[in-house]
């Protein structure tokens, strides 16, 4: 394969004796590299080598405007902006930089295509004025301000234009515009001559200068397209067929060239895979293929179609790649070190009188940038820790101080959470300070130390910039306008452009030529990228004045696609199969004309990735080691229902809890949770029924006590609830909620008394204990619980567990006593209330077959069906003794060291 750049050089050096009075002018400065490598090669003796060019290069030098970074450009346009509206009418830099980048990509793209700006913007705004009058009545102040808003375009242009040109500065669009003013002077005053190389689509300035200069003999062009696509895709060739036609510089001299290289043999593989990941992953299987032929990448190039893509590829990228050269920018927006920022801004944005939300300290203090600061990340684990159990919604400095027991690593980060005062250039001053902290703190590789770099220098010129023009005032400003920057900006890779694997987007491969090609995302939607086209011109307009509308878009990617692989040898093309919120699944057009052109050569397959069938090894725990000292602790401590019912849903997890001691990660209660709503109703009961403990409830009583809920359920609100704050939102809801089951429950109650039942309250809350003896154990067993309410009605004593869920009569039905201690997802509540009725019985030595027991339960979500008792009835001895039997059982499988802790399935699991 002989690449086009070969092809080239060879022509100009055989046409040119002298190369140093060459100008070589290219559409990148990474062709200009490739195109440096092949002179050296092909230059038989010492010389210096010509001058070597991208195209914006070349319009800098023609245009004598210097060009201006985007960031810069915003700022200069919004003192424009104030200039050209009314001081009172004029939006904050928060709003307008939410709609100036779309503004001036359309400045750019009008002064490219050398459009009288003019004429447009004076079409456009009536045009917009028009739709108002046929709106009729419908007229409203926003449509009339969108008229105004229309109509002060051609001011800002006009004023932005002459600004930034009296400063000799300007964007792209500018400086090709003045490039073409300036054309005739170039001609008559430069002595070199221009090679143009591997230009397609050209702007109508281009268009103009490259004209001109071929007119008066000052250069000659190399176009790069293949008679095949001429003849049988006219997309492909839409753009230089039309200017071998229509230049009259090609009516005496020849067209250089067309190349006649795709209708060689080629190895075409289109492959489909679910997901990008997939995509990516594949890649790399691809990769190690050609790593079987060859150990030198150097003629392989990896294209990204998404660029977001960057970071996936790299990580998936076989071992047998030893050197990459990566060949495009990488947005800002997907470096992890972006969101530091974005989450320190949203803190100081959202605090209150120096207080932080717990959820926004939880994010930056959780981010892998920040935490990775600390020698030991324990230290922010024990915080966060601290901060969900104690329940506190918001956060001051001091607090996280102390809570951070005072520790001098996070004492040097404690300056993010000062009150910045809603200071733009504090917040901007702290985000370099936080830079500079973790490049002296952490050991980073080159690639951090890159990133670190890139968003200090982004901050460094934001403070500049803001310190000369005074225009964002705020935080949430600096907010809106680093989420701008960050679409906006790229991250710039350099490394050794060639040796090893090229890793690049489709634009970077203009002019270049590879042996192997492996193209990911090739679908509808991305290449193509189709309709989306941003503009505030529509469609018609852009038509009508000779603007790129998405059609003159989709025929440039159509060249690039096919110019691409029109010399390649081995060619990959990988599209996404799975339709999702990222492509519609579909593969690319291009594809399919793939398909046609060289259907005797293409391979189509769709992959999936490879699922391996595994089987859950269930862990297995020998228990020899801690049966005499963890176990026997717990026997002599006692063992609780809920602990016993834990073994029963999943022994590893009883012995996680009890036997390692780990403790669940809990989180902070924003919106009160079933369990603390639970502890609250419980503590609100017992407080209103402890004076009457041995008393015959009364009506005048009940009466008395619903007075009370409403003060009550608020004080234990406060007690349990700790910080969170209940005077709003879903708390609120809650906080109704359970002073609505406390007096539904005593109007229950009353209704019982009314209805001339006597009950009488014996217990709250009272702790049961029980030594029982184990046949094969030589040692007694606690049994320890606690029954929320023990009464007497009508002579029959009621052991009464309170659950604030729904629970239902079928889930205390027994029908199978063996059941008891291994379905915990039937038998978990009738275990608890047995056991209490257990506890009770035998530890006062009752005979209940005597002296009636009931134990069940009361559903505060299910209030209506009343009491809910073991089986509907009376417990009996034969119950205690069935559950007895069923519990010592138990109990010799938890002790018995030659059952191992077995992990479980969860029951839940469906």
């Amino acid at each position: 394969m002989q690449s086009f750049l070969n092809r080239v050089v060879t022509d100009v050096l055989s046409k040119n004796s002298n190369s140093t009075e060459l100008t070589f002018v290219l559409p990148s400065k990474r062709a200009g590299i490739f195109l440096k490598n092949t002179l050296k090669s092909k230059l038989k003796k010492t010389t210096i080598l010509p001058k070597i060019i991208s195209i914006e290069e070349f319009i800098e030098e023609l245009s004598r405007v210097n060009s201006i970074d985007n960031t810069n450009l915003l700022f200069e346009f919004y003192t424009i902006y104030k200039k050209v509206i009314e001081k009172d009418k004029a939006e904050s830099f928060e709003n307008f930089v939410k709609w100036a980048p779309l503004l001036l990509q359309d400045f750019n793209e009008i002064d490219r295509h050398l459009v009288d700006a003019n004429y447009l913007f004076s079409y456009l705004t009536d045009i917009k004025r028009l739709e108002t009058l046929l709106k009729g009545e419908q007229k409203t102040d926003l449509i009339l301000n969108q008229v105004k808003f229309y109509e002060n375009f051609e001011s800002y242009y006009n004023t932005l234009y002459g600004y930034l040109l009296e400063k000799k500065v300007g964007y792209q669009g500018l400086q090709y515009r003045e490039a073409v003013e300036n054309i005739e002077w170039y001609i008559n005053n430069t002595p070199d001559k221009i090679v143009l190389v591997g230009f397609n689509a050209l702007n109508k300035a281009e268009e103009t200068i490259f004209k001109s200069l071929l007119d008066n003999n000052l250069a000659t062009i190399y176009w790069d397209i293949d008679k095949f696509f001429v003849e049988n895709n006219p997309q492909v060739s839409n753009f230089i067929d039309k200017y071998k036609t229509k230049w009259n510089y090609f009516i005496t001299n020849g067209f250089n060239w067309f190349s006649d290289e795709f209708t060689s043999k080629k190895k075409i593989k289109i492959i489909g895979t679910p997901k990008d990941i997939s995509q990516i992953k594949y890649a790399g299987e691809i990769l190690k293929e050609i790593a079987n032929t060859t150990t030198n990448f150097s003629d392989t190039a990896l294209v990204l179609a998404e660029e977001s893509m960057l970071g996936a590829s790299l990580n998936s990228l076989p071992t047998d790649v030893e050197r990459v050269n990566i060949t495009m920018g990488y947005e800002l927006k997907n470096i992890p070190l972006s969101t530091v920022f974005e989450y320190l801004l949203k803190l100081q944005m959202h605090h209150k009188k120096g207080a932080f939300y717990y959820k926004e300290v939880l994010a930056l203090l959780n981010h892998p940038q920040v935490k990775s600061f600390f020698n030991n990340p324990a230290i922010i684990d024990d915080l966060l820790y601290k901060i969900a159990a104690n329940n506190f919604t918001y956060l001051t400095k001091s607090s996280l101080i102390r809570l951070a027991d005072n520790n001098s690593e996070f004492n040097k980060l404690s300056f993010l959470f000062d009150n910045w005062e809603n200071n733009a250039n504090t917040a901007i001053k702290n985000c370099i300070k936080y830079i500079e902290l973790v490049k002296k703190k952490r050991n980073l590789n080159k690639l951090e130390r890159e990133y670190l770099f890139r968003f200090y220098t982004i901050f460094q010129q934001l403070l500049n910039l803001n310190q000369k023009f005074g225009h964002i005032t705020d935080i949430k400003t600096l907010s809106v306008f680093y989420n701008q920057m960050l679409k906006m900006e790229k991250l710039s890779f350099k490394g050794e452009p060639l040796s090893g694997l090229q890793i690049m987007g489709v634009l970077e491969t203009r002019v270049l030529d590879f042996k192997n090609i492996i193209i990911t995302s090739v679908n509808e939607g991305i290449l193509p990228a189709g309709k989306s086209d941003n503009s505030f011109i529509p469609f018609d307009i852009k038509r009508e004045v000779g603007l790129p509308t998405y059609k003159e878009k989709d025929a440039i990617f159509a060249y690039h696609f096919f110019r691409l692989i029109q010399r390649a040898e081995n060619i990959y093309v990988i599209y996404n199969t799975e339709a999702d919120s990222y492509g519609s699944g579909e593969q690319s057009r291009f594809l399919t004309q793939l398909e046609i052109l060289k259907k005797n050569e293409v391979e189509k397959i769709v992959v999936s990735p490879n699922v391996v069938k595994t089987n859950i090894d269930f862990k297995e725990i020998s228990k020899k080691e801690f049966v005499d000292k963890e176990l026997k602790g717990l026997a002599e401590k006692g063992f609780s229902a809920s602990t016993l019912t834990k073994y029963i849903l999943n022994p590893l997890e009883f012995y996680n809890q009890k036997i390692l001691k780990i403790r669940e990660i809990e989180e902070v209660e924003e919106t009160i949770a079933a369990n603390t709503l639970g502890t609250i109703i419980h503590k609100t009961l017992e407080a209103l029924y402890e004076p009457y403990i041995n008393e015959i409830l009364t009506e005048d009583t009940l009466l008395q006590m619903k007075s009370k809920v409403s003060s009550e359920v608020r004080k234990w609100f406060k007690e349990v609830y700790n910080s969170g704050n209940i005077s709003k939102g879903k708390n609120l809801l809650v906080y109704n909620v359970a002073q609505q089951f406390v007096t539904n429950f005593l109007n229950q109650e009353l209704r019982l008394i009314k209805d001339g039942n006597v009950l009488k309250i014996l217990a709250l809350e009272k702790k049961l204990t029980l030594k029982i003896k184990v046949e094969s154990l030589n040692f007694p067993v606690q049994l320890v619980g606690e029954a929320d309410r023990i009464d007497e009605l009508n002579g029959t004593t009621r052991i009464i567990d309170y659950k604030t869920g729904k629970v239902e009569q079928k889930e205390l039905n027994i029908k199978d006593w063996s059941l008891i201690t291994k379905d915990y997802k039937k038998h978990n509540k009738s275990f608890q209330v047995l056991f209490y009725a257990l506890l009770f019985s035998e530890s006062l030595g009752l005979n209940i077959d005597k002296q009636p027991l009931e134990s069940g339960i009361v559903s505060f979500k299910n209030l209506k069906v009343g009491f809910l008792k073991i089986n509907k009835a009376t417990v009996t001895q034969e119950d205690i003794d069935f559950f007895k039997t069923e519990l010592k059982q138990l109990l010799v499988e938890i002790f018995d060291p030659t059952i191992p802790i077995l992990e479980k399935e969860s029951p839940f699991t469906t």
